[in-house]
């Protein structure tokens, strides 16, 4: 599994651009500089290139995240900036 977002940073959502992926259940995770989990989702994707659009994301504080994408046993993290 590939991921990226469209940029390192967000305000209120995310866009994540998926490669390389199987059909079935993705777990996303944005966990905080001390490793607490913020929030998280889940989405049914499909198998090889897929979008994930993960809306919400306001109430959160402003600072540096850890985004954790999960499929099975392939996991991807991402470093991430909440911005003004």
């Amino acid at each position: 599994m590939l991921a990226k977002t469209k940029s390192f940073s967000f305000i209120d959502k995310l866009t994540l651009e998926l490669e390389e992926t199987a059909q079935g259940l993705l777990q996303v995770v944005l966990k905080s500089e001390d490793g607490k989990i913020c929030c998280k989702t889940e989405k049914n994707i499909h198998a090889g290139k897929s979008s994930v659009r993960w809306e919400g994301l306001n109430d959160l504080p402003y600072g540096i995240y850890t985004l954790q994408c999960c499929q099975g046993e392939e996991m991807i993290e991402l470093r991430m900036v909440k911005r003004v």
